[in-house]
């Protein structure tokens, strides 16, 4: 029989407005406004490709592992979902199944994968789906995949209840920056650890307020091409939120990390600088581009791997026969 197959790259994201709480297990709805960009890398080697076809034979695969169906945050729970309508175009086969792979991505993968999940499905629908509701599906997978599923800039307004995207800027208002991402440890805390816990912080109702506020203040400064100003909010996010999670029991900053990131405050007397920690033990930090090499240069003297990265946009269809 044909293959019938569609075939995405999605790029992977790093917050801006760190998210932490979400509604509960399954909806996984962002209980507060967020914000965050796609990235890939400068010669956009970085992104997730997934391979969504008909079988007879139901089967996921993520990074050459099968994965259970029945897995809470697995995408067959949007799959499904849509199935019995993608089937309907070719009904000698019974099953979608899906394979999914990293390539060279630091963090934020499953906002890549979820999105291109969700951009296999639009494609094959033809765009004819109701855009609110799909990404609420996608966060089922992905708390934050909208970051992904737009590209660029993207703010995320939430309350726990209802969440919805909102498209800010684009790659090309980023192109004289770029973010040196600086990768500590294989090792990583589970977004849950953090969701669970942060909650329980006796500010969080007011950084919860405060979302709304702050996501205005950013789309100000989007307005007016501030960037700098925008990469400038997320390092003070990144304090605030770090030092929340520290105050719950959860820690992420390595000591190697602060000692990384004291030598980027110190060399913002020589050149313009923000970090932004998120991912896991990772630090990324955004630079103009001529400034690259200075802290690639300062990241070597620490353990751990600079790569660098740009702002991405939405996620490509590579190939398709549907």
């Amino acid at each position: 029989m044909e293959k019938y197959y569609v075939e995405v790259k999605a790029y992977p994201t790093i917050g801006i407005l760190l998210l932490g709480g979400v509604s509960d297990d399954v909806k996984r709805i962002p209980r507060h406004t967020t914000a965050g960009i796609a990235y890939t890398g400068l010669d956009d080697e970085i992104y997730v490709k997934t391979d969504l076809y008909l079988s007879n034979t139901k089967s996921g695969i993520i990074n050459g592992k099968e994965i259970s169906p029945d897995s809470p945050r697995s995408p067959f729970v949007v799959i499904d979902k849509y199935k019995h309508d993608i089937l309907k175009r070719h009904p000698e086969y019974s099953e979608v199944s899906f394979i999914s792979e990293n390539k060279n991505v630091i963090s934020g993968s499953s906002d890549a994968g979820a999105a291109a999940i969700g951009e296999c499905i639009e494609s094959i629908f033809e765009y004819n789906i109701n855009i609110f509701n799909f990404e609420n599906d996608l966060q089922k997978i992905s708390e934050s995949a909208g970051r992904s599923l737009f590209g660029g800039f993207t703010i995320n307004h939430a309350n726990g209840k209802e969440s919805l995207t909102d498209e800010i800027l684009g790659p090309d208002e980023f192109q004289d920056f770029v973010i040196v991402g600086c990768k500590f440890s294989e090792q990583r805390k589970p977004s849950d650890i953090i969701h669970q816990n942060i909650i329980n912080h006796e500010k969080y109702a007011d950084r919860v307020k405060d979302s709304e506020l702050r996501s205005k203040e950013l789309e100000k400064m989007a307005a007016s091409g501030d960037v700098k100003g925008i990469f400038e909010a997320g390092e003070k996010d990144t304090n605030e939120y770090h030092t929340m999670l520290r105050e719950v029991g959860v820690n992420i900053i390595t000591d190697e990390m602060q000692r990384f990131i004291e030598k980027i405050d110190e060399l913002k007397k020589v050149f313009w600088n923000a970090y932004i920690v998120t991912g896991g033990t990772n630090v990324f930090v955004t630079v103009k581009k001529e400034d690259k090499e200075k802290v690639k240069n300062a990241a070597m003297e620490f353990k751990c791997e600079p790569v660098y990265l740009k702002v991405a946009g939405k996620p490509d269809v590579i190939s398709k026969n549907f």
